[in-house]
C-alpha cells in the first residue's frame, strides 16, 4: 500500500508505505504481520515494522510495533501534528517500541505501553505557550519564572535553549516514567525525573537545574548519570566533583494539571559541618 498524501484527523503526514500480511496468529486467529511501515515528510522519516491484531475472540484489537523516528525539524513536525509553536528546531531521533489497543495507525493513550530513547540536539522553547503541546510547555519550565523569583528567570522566561536534550522513557497504561531526562544549553543544565499521565494530562516531575559553568560542567551532565541510578546519585556525583555549584543548584518539584502546573521550591538540607572531637 502506497500513498503520497497520508493524512489522519486532518494532519497530513506525507508519503506512506506499508508492506504486510495477513497470516495466522500465536494462539489462534489472524493477525496482519507489518514488514515495513514507513512514514516521509520534510520533517521527519519514521520507519517501523511490527503486528496488527484485530478484535475477535473476546479480545481488543492491538498494535505492537518498533520504530525509528529520524527528525530534521521537531519544531516544524510538532506543527504538522497539530502543535504549532511548541518548540522551534531541533533534530535529531526518537526510537523503541510501543504497544496499545485499537488501530494500527492511531495511538490509543489510555492503553498505550512502550520505551523509548530520544536523542535531540539545537532547540529552543520558544516563549509563548503552546497551546495543544501542553506536556512540552512544563517541560520549557516557563511556569518557574512565573511563579518564582529564580536565579534563572534569564534562562526560562525568554524560552530555553537547549544544545542537547535526551533521555529514556518508559509507557504503561498511558502513563509515561523516567529518570533521566536531561537537557543542557548555554547558560543552565536541566535535569528531570518522574512521571506524565498523557491520558490525564497531569504530571508529577522533580527538577533540577544546574548552572553551565564551563566545559566540564557540562560533560559532567551527560556522562555520569545512569537510567539506572536516578537523580538522587547523579546530584551527590555531580557536587563530589564539582563542590562549587551546589550552592547555584536549584532543586523544584512539579505537579498538577499540565495547563495549570504547581511549582514549589524544593529546599537542600545543607552539609552539617563536623565538629572536633573535645577528648
Amino acid at each position: 500500500l502506497v500513498g503520497d498524501d497520508f493524512a489522519v484527523d486532518g494532519k497530513r503526514l506525507g508519503r506512506l508505505e506499508i508492506d504486510a500480511v495477513d497470516r495466522p496468529a500465536p494462539g489462534g486467529g489472524r493477525e496482519w504481520q507489518l514488514a515495513r511501515l514507513r512514514v516521509d515528510n520534510a520533517d521527519a522519516r519514521l520507519a517501523a515494522s511490527g503486528r496488527w491484531r484485530p478484535a475477535g475472540g473476546g479480545a481488543a484489537a492491538r498494535m505492537a510495533a518498533d520504530f525509528t523516528l529520524d527528525i530534521d525539524d521537531a519544531g516544524a513536525l510538532l506543527a504538522r501534528l497539530g502543535a504549532p509553536d511548541a518548540l522551534l528546531g531541533g533534530s535529531g531521533r526518537v526510537s523503541g517500541d510501543v504497544a496499545w489497543q485499537g488501530a494500527p495507525l492511531v495511538p490509543d493513550v489510555p492503553t498505550l505501553d512502550g520505551r523509548l530513547q530520544l536523542a535531540l540536539r539545537a532547540g529552543r522553547f520558544p516563549q509563548a505557550d503552546s497551546g495543544a503541546a501542553r506536556l512540552l510547555s512544563v517541560l520549557s519550565l516557563r511556569a518557574l519564572p512565573r511563579r518564582l523569583t529564580l536565579d534563572f528567570r534569564d534562562v526560562f522566561e525568554q524560552g530555553f535553549a537547549f544544545d542537547e536534550a535526551s533521555g529514556d522513557v518508559t509507557i504503561a497504561s498511558g502513563v509515561a516514567r523516567t529518570n533521566n531526562l536531561r537537557m543542557r544549553g548555554l547558560q543552565a543544565g536541566v535535569l528531570m525525573e518522574g512521571q506524565a499521565d498523557l491520558a490525564r494530562e497531569t504530571q508529577d516531575l522533580r527538577v533540577i537545574v544546574v548552572p553551565e559553568v564551563n566545559a566540564a560542567t557540562a560533560s559532567l551532565l551527560y556522562s555520569i548519570i545512569n537510567p539506572a541510578v536516578g537523580l538522587g546519585t547523579f546530584v551527590a556525583q555531580l557536587f563530589l566533583r564539582q563542590p562549587l555549584m551546589e550552592a547555584g543548584t536549584r532543586e523544584f518539584r512539579i505537579t498538577g494539571r499540565w495547563d495549570e502546573p504547581q511549582v514549589e521550591r524544593v529546599e537542600r538540607a545543607a552539609a552539617v559541618p563536623q565538629t572536633p572531637s573535645t577528648q
